[in-house]
């Protein structure tokens, strides 16, 4: 499929209608440079994060697409421009994130990393909000080696491993590594202000999620230990 590059596609896996339906509320009050349009691209009854991403992936003509979890606000209403304009400035750069480490922990866990970079607000209990403050990022941005999955802006289109992740975990560090492998770096920007409210709730890490970390270091493992 032909890309086209005026058009930003905002592609999230959803399995909860009223949650979404926020997110959507606050996509459609961002600014948008001139020209540039936007398309909303919900996936559901995906069998895995992957799966319905690289579903999307396919179908979507945008250039630009902005992989995102159904319980993320958006409150930076010129986060577009930023990620356009990294894009266009560092040809370099092929995905970009909010929350991330500089280098990655050789368990796989990129928040056991000694350097972890981004800040976002998190809901975890209803009317509580708290701030997730890690490092502070430059005001030229920082390049990293791993970055949650949250939210991922690409330019370049490179396939979710729906083969080996079938779940809902490690997608988003398995693309990092993807990206990497390919020569591509990885990126997040500077933000005077958490540029989004992330409604998690609390949740723990389960059989399934350590799974998905043992395929992680049978596929990248190596790699890590190389840095």
């Amino acid at each position: 499929m032909s890309e086209d590059a005026k058009k930003i596609a905002f592609i999230s896996c959803v399995n909860d209608e009223e949650m979404y339906a926020e997110c959507v509320r606050y996509l459609r009050h961002l600014d948008l440079p001139q020209g540039v349009s936007a398309e909303l691209v919900p996936v559901r009854g995906a069998p895995s994060m992957a799966a319905g991403y690289e579903a999307a992936r396919r179908a979507s003509s945008a250039q630009y697409k902005v992989y995102m979890h159904q319980d993320i606000l958006l409150t930076e209403k010129r986060i577009i421009f930023r990620l356009l304009e990294i894009f266009r400035e560092k040809p370099e750069v092929g995905l970009i994130g909010l929350t991330g480490c500089r280098h990655m922990s050789p368990d796989g866990v990129w928040w056991n990393s000694k350097e972890c970079y981004g800040s976002v607000w998190q809901i975890r209990d209803p009317e509580a909000m708290n701030l997730l403050e890690q490092r502070p990022v430059p005001a030229a941005g920082i390049e990293v080696e791993a970055l949650d999955g949250m939210v991922l802006a690409t330019r370049t289109d490179v396939p979710w491993r729906e083969d080996i992740f079938t779940g809902w975990h490690f997608y988003d560090i398995s693309a990092s590594m993807e990206y990497r492998r390919r020569g591509m770096r990885l990126m997040i920007p500077h933000f005077e202000k958490p540029p989004c409210i992330h409604e998690t709730g609390r949740k723990r890490l389960d059989d399934a999620w350590e799974t998905a970390r043992q395929v992680f270091l049978a596929e990248y493992g190596k790699e890590l230990q190389r840095g």
